[in-house]
């Protein structure tokens, strides 16, 4: 007489994976068993993107995305990635002919932190060619920190040597101080 052996029920594939830079601006991405309003709205709500149908290309990476839960209360948790990660998703939905079905966050929705009337006016003037010539509306580069790498940031304020700076595309992350010895120029090109 043997063990009565259950089949285990089957694993619904993955179809619904959720990924960007949430509203803190930390790296964040999931994946969920089926196309769910819950999870769209939840995913919204946290400014990150939704795929589903995804293709062959975008599956293969999504699936190193830790599984991500949805609680009775609506809210999904979705827990940090690598931003590297999150990179090369963006990378394959950028790719001519990927046909995956994306759902962008709504840029406009009613919780934004910030109104664009709250951010600063400063008209981008460029990318300086000399140290000398870094001065507000400049484009330099400026790390985050180690693990994030560098970053395209406007010149808010020049005193001395030392610069406030913002993120270029996440302006509402607030700013930044660094000494102009802690920036790089990007290349202006030929003159």
């Amino acid at each position: 007489m043997g063990k009565s052996h259950e089949k285990k029920q089957a694993v619904a594939p993955d179809n619904l994976f959720v990924f960007g830079i949430d509203e803190e601006g930390k790296p964040r991405g999931a994946r969920f068993a089926e196309l769910n309003d819950k999870v769209s709205s939840a995913a919204s709500s946290m400014k990150l993107k939704c795929v589903h149908s995804a293709s062959a290309a975008f599956k293969g990476i999504a699936m190193k995305l830790p599984v991500g839960r949805l609680y009775a209360s609506g809210k999904a948790f979705v827990p940090p990635v690598r931003r590297d990660l999150v990179d090369k998703l963006n990378a394959v939905l950028a790719t001519p002919g990927d046909d995956s079905q994306t759902q962008e966050p709504s840029p406009g929705s009613a919780d934004s932190p910030t109104t664009p009337s709250e951010e600063p006016k400063v008209r981008v003037a460029g990318l300086p060619k000399t140290w000398d010539n870094v001065d507000v509306g400049s484009v330099v580069l400026a790390m985050d920190g180690p693990e994030d790498g560098w970053w395209e940031c406007v010149v808010l304020k020049r005193e001395d040597g030392v610069l406030t700076l913002r993120l270029r595309d996440y302006p509402k992350q607030g700013t930044y101080v660094r000494h102009l010895t802690q920036v790089a120029l990007i290349n202006p090109g030929a003159e």
